[in-house]
């Protein structure tokens, strides 16, 4: 056969990835799809072996095995990709491409009709490539460039499987389980052996990319709220205030007020809990270019680009009013948490990041040495003097707390 170096050379990849794919499964964490992808190298492998024997075969086995081989390690590429986004795949997602084409190819057998199950297989086929193409298509996958890799080698599968479609529909050859020796069987095992080097090695590339920007991601955030952490809070931050920028934004930094009386009362778990729902409250109502940070302890910071004064003010009023309402289930209906901080907002012109940090230090030092539960702006005339204006005297009633901004130029 013409193409047994095509055939040996494909399965020597396949076997080769499955291999790899199955020693990383031992030592990596997680670890589901590395196995999905030995599991469906192995399959193919397997699928191409009875492609090439197929003359040697039960006539029956010949119909159905080969491609129903084939059609589940697709099946297991599916699921790696779906486990990569976290998506879980129901084991009859699994073996359904295989059940349809059986249900095709056993009445092709009956009726001796092979291009029927060719059809049928081949349609079933490009089908599936489109489906992992697409999920790697996925917004799950943004920012990953191995994804546009699979997506090439899976669609260039599809494309071929709808190429196979139409010759087996308009050629004239008599079919029968074996392969077609007209010249086309080498140009689609080239193919194949294109498709299993890209899907092999950029399988294994989105995987370690995705650890990569998972563990990025993980170096920007509190372990315990979720939030930003210091350091991505100060990067930003020095983002705004480079010489090319001329926006102007406006920056929190608030602290609970007595937390520590809520450890003590309550419990450290308590005081964990209170921060994560505080933080979540907090997140649902910041728009997505904003960045909320944990800056150490209970002490929180809003970096809020691109908005005028106005809307600066609303913001940190509804973060203030949100802290208040909040309820905990480890504490009397009575309890409340507020906060204290202080405000800036402008361009920043002239100042660093540690003239900030000390403007809106005195911000909150005033919110809280006028009765806490508040915020007050503050807005230097240069980096060296500062002018604060009192917040208003906390007003209470029936338990609850209303504090405003207001701004001094």
């Amino acid at each position: 056969m013409t193409s047994l170096p095509l055939f040996s050379a494909n399965m020597l990849l396949l076997s080769v990835f499955a291999i790899s794919f199955l020693a990383i499964s031992f030592s990596a964490r997680p670890n589901g799809h590395w196995r999905s992808w030995a599991v469906a190298n192995t399959l193919i492998t397997l699928a191409l072996l009875a492609f090439a024997g197929q003359q040697k075969l039960p006539l029956v086995v010949a119909y159905l095995l080969p491609n129903i081989l084939l059609l589940l390690g697709l099946s297991f590429h599916l699921q790696a990709a779906r486990s990569l986004k976290q998506t879980p795949t129901r084991p009859s997602l699994l073996i359904a491409p295989a059940i349809i084409y059986g249900l095709v190819a056993v009445p092709a057998f009956i009726l001796n009709n092979y291009a029927l199950a060719y059809t049928a297989s081949n349609v079933i086929f490009a089908g599936m490539c489109c489906w992992v193409a697409w999920t790697y298509a996925s917004p799950a996958f943004n920012g990953l460039i191995s994804r546009m890799a699979l997506i090439l080698a899976f669609g260039i599968m599809a494309l071929e499987g709808g190429v196979r479609t139409t010759h087996g529909l308009l050629v004239d050859t008599p079919f029968g389980p074996g392969l077609i020796n007209d010249g086309t069987t080498s140009v689609y095992l080239m193919i194949s052996l294109i498709f299993v080097a890209l899907s092999g090695a950029f399988s294994m590339a989105i995987s370690f990319e995705q650890i990569a920007q998972q563990n990025q991601e993980e170096a920007r955030r509190d372990p315990l709220t979720g939030t930003f952490n210091r350091r991505e809070f100060l990067r930003r931050l020095e983002d705004h205030l480079r010489p090319a920028s001329d926006r102007k934004f406006g920056l929190v930094q608030f602290d609970l007020d007595h937390f520590k009386q809520v450890n003590d009362r309550f419990g450290h778990v308590a005081g964990d809990e209170a921060l994560v729902k505080v933080c979540q409250a907090i997140k649902h109502h910041l728009r997505q270019s904003d960045c909320f940070a944990r800056l150490g302890g209970e002490e929180f910071g809003v970096l809020l680009p691109n908005v005028d004064r106005d809307d600066a003010l609303k913001i940190a009023e509804r973060i203030r009013a949100l802290v208040a309402k909040q309820k905990f289930a480890f504490a009397p209906d009575d309890f409340q948490l507020t906060i204290s901080g202080g405000m800036y907002h402008g361009k920043g012109d002239g100042l660093t990041p540690t003239d900030l940090v000390r403007i809106v230090d005195q911000g909150l030092y005033q919110s809280k040495n006028s009765g806490r539960n508040r915020i007050s702006l503050t807005l230097p005339k240069n980096a060296s003097e500062l002018r604060v204006l009192p917040a208003p005297q906390t007003d209470r009633q029936g338990g609850s707390a209303k504090g405003e901004l207001q701004s001094a130029v």
